[in-house]
């Protein structure tokens, strides 16, 4: 079955990956249409898609009311997420989603309650779980060399502060009622794939932000997220700090390590180093590629992915739900610094329902970092 695919957004992840993802896949997707409000960016789109200029739409609601679209690709910002969403669900359409899946948790949960009452499949882009070496510390894990899974350890202190489509608003990820956050946000990839390593959900999470001066949104993230009786440790920062991941488990260790100790996926991956009280080795895996093939690989496989779970009936490897929670453990995180304590899961009150920007609903300690460094909307 070929699946029909009309995108919305024709921002710069859209146009680099998406549709060369859908591209590399014939046998199971035909983009048949794309929808953006910025003529340039459609036409960008349009070529890079090999479209007609009759099948690209400067309105949305157009593409959504064709009935020769299966799946809804949204790649707008993710403030914007809900309501193509929830329409491309009410349409009977499958829907694949950016992440984060939304900016503030109670839309997320509102997108996922819409695809679960029109009977569609609601994916959502967590492309890392595709890395290779992501994809062997799983099945590391899986083949219990490393016994019970205790703790896990994703430092991404090296990640590149990348503006957004000239098109549209390059900064917008750094207002948090748009993005939701900053780096952290930007870089969930690192709760996910942290709650994926763990093999358990997220509950409970505590952190310490710090931001740069005068911008309303962290630069740096460093947070301790509890799983039942493992706990993960994901740190994540704009700038030039170190990267990689570890496990720890009772019998073993596993440690990912990148060109020059740098975040993925800027650094391609090196090698992976297992420890065991029979001694220590090293995976046999390739060298990882650069950045531009690392993610387009990624991307054609979570979409291939998705497309296989959507004909065959069962769950995407990021479905909505999971995207919800990642987005929920996030959003605490940005509490927990404000807060100065652990905050559980799921959220509720402002939180749930506004997001970071929701922390200016709670009483927010007069001495708290997130109010000294003016985050979120808050006041010194």
């Amino acid at each position: 079955m070929t699946l029909r695919v009309g995108l919305v957004g024709c921002g710069n992840v859209a146009v680099n990956f998406h549709v060369p993802a859908y591209r590399a896949l014939p046998d199971q997707f035909a983009i048949v249409g794309l929808a953006d409000p910025s003529a340039e960016r459609l036409e960008l789109g349009r070529e890079a898609a090999g479209l007609a200029p009759e099948q690209v739409h400067l309105e949305v609601a157009e593409l959504l009311a064709r009935d020769d679209v299966d799946l809804v690709d949204v790649c707008t910002p993710q403030h914007l997420h809900r309501e193509v969403v929830q329409a491309a669900a009410a349409a009977g359409k499958h829907v694949v989603a950016e992440k984060p899946l939304a900016a503030i948790p109670a839309d997320a949960a509102a997108m996922v309650s819409a695809a679960d009452a029109a009977g569609v499949v609601l994916g959502v882009v967590h492309n890392y779980l595709f890395f290779p070496e992501v994809v062997a510390l799983r099945a590391l894990i899986d083949s219990g060399e490393l016994g019970e899974i205790r703790s896990v350890r994703v430092d991404m202190l090296g990640v590149v502060d990348s503006p957004g489509a000239a098109g549209y608003r390059p900064q917008w990820r750094k207002d948090p009622a748009a993005s939701g956050g900053g780096v952290l946000m930007d870089m969930l990839h690192g709760v996910y794939v942290a709650e994926h390593l763990l093999g358990a959900p997220i509950e409970a999470v505590n952190a310490f932000l710090d931001a740069t001066d005068g911008e309303a949104v962290e630069s740096l993230a460093l947070c301790r997220l509890e799983a039942g009786r493992s706990a993960a440790l994901v740190n994540v920062g704009w700038g030039l700090g170190p990267g990689g991941v570890a496990i720890e488990g009772s019998a073993g260790r596993a440690v990912a390590h990148y060109a020059a100790d740098g975040t993925m996926p800027w650094a391609p991956f090196d090698r992976i180093e297992v420890t065991t009280g029979s001694g220590s080795r090293t995976l046999d895996l390739p060298p990882g590629q650069q950045l531009v093939p690392l993610v387009a690989d990624a991307m054609r496989d979570t979409l291939a992915d998705l497309g296989a779970a959507i004909t065959s009936g069962r769950a995407p490897a990021a479905d909505g739900a999971t995207a919800q929670r990642i987005l929920e453990a996030t959003v605490a995180a940005y509490a927990a610094s404000a807060l100065r304590r652990t905050v559980d899961l799921p959220l509720t009150g402002a939180l749930f329902e506004r997001g970071a920007v929701g922390l200016t609903d709670l009483d927010v300690p007069a001495g708290s970092p997130a109010r000294r460094l003016g985050l979120f909307g808050l006041s010194a």
